[in-house]
């Protein structure tokens, strides 16, 4: 299995030193998602997605349903059109995500979320957006499962 750096060596060090490590996946600020996708795209890595979570240091809550998915790569797509594809897709997704205020209603819904926020603690401090990646080797292994 992969180091941890190794999953990331793709980004420039300003970019691998704000990823935010949560359990197998890799996670960065919002502010980061869209450079990191485009590094991913331009080292030849296809975007599978990602979604919102909050990584407290007592508990996680993954906002699954909020994911900036792209659609599954295509009969017959060579892999750099799915890369470019699977990239612009997933940024699109990811701009087009509820507002910040939207999105912290949807948390709510978390026990975890509710009691920091009776707390009166800033919830978006833990806010990362995770991202996975896949290479053209690693994705024939996978399968495909569309």
């Amino acid at each position: 299995m992969r180091d941890f750096k190794d999953k990331i060596a793709f980004l420039p060090e300003p970019l691998r030193d704000r990823c935010i490590k949560a359990g197998n996946e890799t996670g960065w600020r919002k502010n980061d998602v869209v450079d990191v996708i485009k590094h991913a795209r331009d080292s030849s890595l296809a975007t599978l997605g990602g979604q919102i979570q909050y990584r407290f240091p007592d508990a996680t809550c993954e906002l699954y349903w909020l994911s900036y998915d792209p659609s599954s790569r295509r009969p017959n797509e060579d892999w750099t059109s799915y890369c470019q594809r699977s990239a612009a897709e997933a940024i699109s997704k990811f701009r087009n995500l509820p507002d910040p205020a939207e999105i912290r209603e949807h948390a709510k819904g978390f026990p975890a979320i509710k009691d920091k926020l009776e707390q009166g603690i800033d919830i978006d401090e833990y806010q990362v957006f995770i991202l996975y990646f896949v290479d053209e080797v690693r994705y024939q292994t996978l399968g495909d499962s569309s």
